[in-house]
């Protein structure tokens, strides 16, 4: 790594109000998944080693972030920020070191992965770079319009702009050199590499990946991706059915190359179906590796596949078809199960057991089969 002798520091400025979010409550604090924004975000900075400390600049009437559990940690330092975006990065710079390295990020971009932050620690190059960013290019037709009546004025080539993302990084020293610059001339920096353009710096772009959005308005929490899936297998003589990770008491169990877990390996299809990323054997084919291997760890590979685009599963509905045994017996140990492999509520979680009216290889009791359709939520 270029940059093993310096200290990291991240800065998450978390003093807006959000005005564009049309809420009560600051954008940052709202939930995704059990987890707020402002949570999610940092959890991802907390699982660097190379960063040594993070510092979360807020407003000066926030209540809530002192009372997260995430505020208890050891390398999260909250302080008080400013009124603009620069003000508070201003302030943070206060407490870091000199000569150190310094990672900004917007807390409200919560589906930032692990890879990209160490991939710009590992990247940028003090001595080439006064400033690595992530971007993306524009995929929609760019206007130059009238702010007053929104008529347009003309077209712009969209294949000379990147929109600019964060995490950014550059050194502490040209960033508080930057910021000053700008401040004393009145000018408000909408980021911390337009403050280092400003002095003539020299900013280097890194491929960004739109799942790393900014959540700028409540439209912004609604991307939703839903998926279907289907499993079956025979039975053979056994102690027990796996289903939805319990193990069901009877006389079979499925003849299958793993568990033969119906439950979760429809699961697993409908949360890679949603995503368009193909089924279960395109990751988990009927190989030595895989031989054996209990439905639930198969299901946590694919939640971590599923965490990288950017996605989490926030509800499933299931449907399974036996004859024999009746589940409604176990059916509450099965959702007990499933809530905490998954991490879903009960609510969250639909079960049910059907007949098919003893047509069928099914009819005859020779087999079972699951249908699953799982919701994921950006």
């Amino acid at each position: 790594m270029k940059n093993q002798s310096k200290k990291v520091y991240a800065i998450i400025p978390s003093a807006g109000s959000g005005t564009r979010f049309d809420a009560t409550l600051p954008k940052q604090y709202f939930n995704i998944n059990e987890e707020l924004i402002i949570e999610k975000t940092i959890n991802q900075f907390l699982k660097i080693d190379e960063i040594e400390k993070i510092i979360v600049p807020l407003g000066e009437k926030d209540k809530i972030f002192s009372n997260l559990g995430i505020a208890k940690n050891e390398k999260v330092k909250s302080i008080l920020g400013g009124k603009t975006r620069a003000e508070s990065v201003l302030n943070a710079l206060e407490n870091i070191k000199e000569n150190s390295l310094v990672v900004v990020h917007d807390a409200v971009r919560p589906f930032i992965s692990t890879d990209m932050i160490k991939n710009l620690i590992k990247d940028f190059d003090e001595k080439t770079d006064d400033a690595l960013i992530y971007g993306i290019p524009i995929y929609e037709a760019l206007k130059k319009i009238d702010p007053d009546t929104f008529s347009i004025k003309k077209s712009v080539d969209r294949n000379k702009y990147y929109l600019a993302q964060t995490p950014q990084i550059c050194l502490s020293s040209v960033l508080e050199e930057s910021i000053n610059f700008c401040l004393k001339d009145n000018y408000y920096p909408g980021d911390e590499s337009e403050a280092i353009e400003k002095t003539g710096g020299k900013i280097r772009f890194l491929p960004g990946h739109r799942s790393n959005i900014k959540i700028t308005v409540q439209e912004d929490l609604l991307d939703e991706k839903i998926g279907n899936g289907f499993d079956s297998h025979r039975f053979s003589p056994g102690d027990g059915l796996m289903i939805g990770g319990y193990k069901v008491p009877c006389e079979y169990k499925f003849d299958a190359h793993s568990d033969g877990d119906i439950v979760l390996h429809a699961l697993i299809d409908s949360m890679l179906g949603s995503l368009g990323l193909g089924d279960i054997g395109t990751y988990f084919p009927n190989t030595e590796k895989w031989k054996d291997s209990e439905g639930k760890y198969l299901f946590e590979l694919t939640n971590e596949m599923i965490q990288e685009k950017g996605y989490s599963l926030s509800q499933v509905d299931i449907i399974v078809i036996l004859e024999e045994p009746k589940l409604n017996t176990f059916r509450e140990k099965i959702i007990a199960s499933l809530k905490n492999i998954t991490g879903l509520k009960e609510s969250n979680i639909g079960f049910k057991a059907k007949t098919s009216e003893k047509m069928g290889f099914i009819g005859n009791n020779e087999g079972a089969a699951c249908l699953v359709m799982a919701k994921l939520k950006k």
